[in-house]
């Protein structure tokens, strides 16, 4: 009854436990295969203004399972629970302590007649009590301190969130762009051969030379050189789309929708620099971390001033067990203890001075972290706008080649020109198609890199 006793008033922390595991052999061969969901998810993010089912699919897996989410989560609980043992400073502490022991005295030990060489059951419970007084608001600024903290992991939750669905997103445009490239590059090579073939038999005939015969192979060769370098562009993109959903590139596939691309109309918000202020949760952070380091200033100042603690002790000891809740085995005490300060070498002004200039570091970190923002929110519309121009100029210049080669092609159809001259206009119409796929791609990782600079917050483009 006494065990069971003991073991019901102790404090509970069964609900405490680890959350992260390593990963072993066996996940990692998992088979995963992402393809574009059928049902569009609802959730309000800015991904979400691509209209990209795929995307948003992506986003969230890796949200869920990116090792590096698992670790702000992490720092997150740990933050929190630090906070909760500076919050517990606040309140007083009650221990219950006690030992049954039972033990024989030597007859010519220290131990005095008539109890030596005698056994005696001995034993001793009590419950001590604890508390500071926080006069000077110690424990309630370090409490400050811990919750700014608290906010300052928090918001690093919110920047990695930010990071790897941005990461994600450019990696999935480069992904399309990749398997586009490699599709045109096919159909460039495939011209190619066809036409160093049209060249060859011209050649055997005596029709031409052979210089135009090597330049239609090497123009073969390099065809055929830019499939592999794009095919392994695009291994190599979806082994880094597959490491940022947490999971293994070697049993990790995608299947992708056709590439295409529609141009979005975003409005930037007027007023960038309080926008910038608002939304990004890396300056939030640092902001946080300043707050912290102030009330840590704080707290130093707390120690240059007297510590007044009340200690009580309410207890039972005796030799004899079977005495030992008798009023004469009580051993009280209570006991209020003053700390004082008179010299120290220095050594709180050497800890304030160090507080001090830890707030200094906070202070130019933020200072930092916000010209570092506005430089980024500036290159981004920079880029912003000039790729939009590109975007537009190239799109003309397709159009116009499209048309010249339709054009060539009915030629070719009414026996007017020879299908050498169809094949170079195509060859020429697939270059421009590549280099419009890229500019259109990097316009879409351009947006993302907009949307990561202003924290995440949806914009629309003029």
């Amino acid at each position: 009854m006494v065990l069971t006793g003991l073991l019901s008033s102790c404090l509970y922390f069964g609900d405490m436990r680890q959350h992260s595991r390593p990963l072993c052999a066996t996940e990692l061969e998992k088979k995963h295969s992402y393809q574009p969901p059928i049902v569009k998810n609802k959730q309000q993010a800015w991904w979400n203004s691509f209209l990209d089912s795929q995307l948003q699919q992506l986003i969230e897996v890796a949200l869920a399972d990116s090792p590096t989410m698992q670790k702000a989560e992490a720092r997150v609980r740990r933050a929190e629970q630090i906070s909760q043992g500076a919050k517990a400073t606040l309140w007083p502490t009650i221990d219950f302590s006690g030992y049954l022991q039972r033990e024989k005295f030597a007859e010519y030990g220290l131990i005095p007649p008539p109890f030596n060489a005698k056994t005696f059951n001995i034993g001793e419970l009590g419950l001590n009590f604890n508390y500071e007084f926080d006069f000077w608001g110690k424990n309630r600024e370090l409490l400050a301190a811990r919750a700014s903290e608290t906010y300052a992991a928090q918001a690093d939750r919110r920047q990695a969130r930010l990071i790897i669905s941005s990461a994600v997103a450019t990696t999935y445009f480069q992904l399309l762009n990749d398997i586009e490239q490699v599709s045109l590059a096919k159909q460039n090579w495939q011209a190619a051969k066809e036409l160093s073939a049209i060249v060859q038999d011209l050649t055997k005939n005596d029709i031409y030379s052979n210089i135009p015969l090597q330049t239609a192979v090497n123009n073969t060769q390099s065809a055929k050189l830019a499939v592999a370098q794009y095919q392994q562009a695009e291994a190599l993109t979806r082994n880094k789309l597959a490491a940022l959903l947490g999971k293994n590139p070697l049993s990790t596939t995608f299947v992708t929708r056709h590439y295409s691309y529609r141009r979005h109309q975003v409005v930037i918000p007027s007023n960038l620099t309080t926008n910038v202020l608002a939304q990004r949760p890396d300056i939030a952070a640092a902001q946080a971390r300043v707050f912290a380091a102030a009330h840590e200033v704080n707290v130093a100042k707390t120690r240059f001033f007297p510590d007044i603690n009340l200690s009580a002790l309410f207890s039972y000891q005796t030799v004899k067990f079977g005495r030992l809740f008798d009023p004469g085995s009580q051993n009280n005490f209570g006991a209020v203890a003053v700390d004082l300060p008179i010299f120290d070498a220095g050594a709180r002004r050497a800890n304030l001075g160090t507080r001090y200039a830890e707030y200094d570091i906070a202070v130019e970190s933020y200072n930092q972290t916000l010209l570092t923002a506005l430089r980024d929110v500036a290159d981004q519309l920079a880029r912003l706008n000039t790729v939009k121009s590109q975007v537009a100029t190239q799109r003309t210049a397709v159009a116009a080649i499209n048309h010249q080669y339709k054009l060539i092609l009915s030629r070719y159809n009414h026996g007017i020109v020879a299908y050498k001259d169809v094949l170079q206009a195509k060859q020429l119409l697939l270059q421009q198609q590549a280099i419009q796929a890229q500019l259109e791609t990097r316009h879409l990782q351009t947006i993302v890199a907009m949307q990561r600079a202003l924290g995440g917050e949806s914009f629309r483009e003029n």
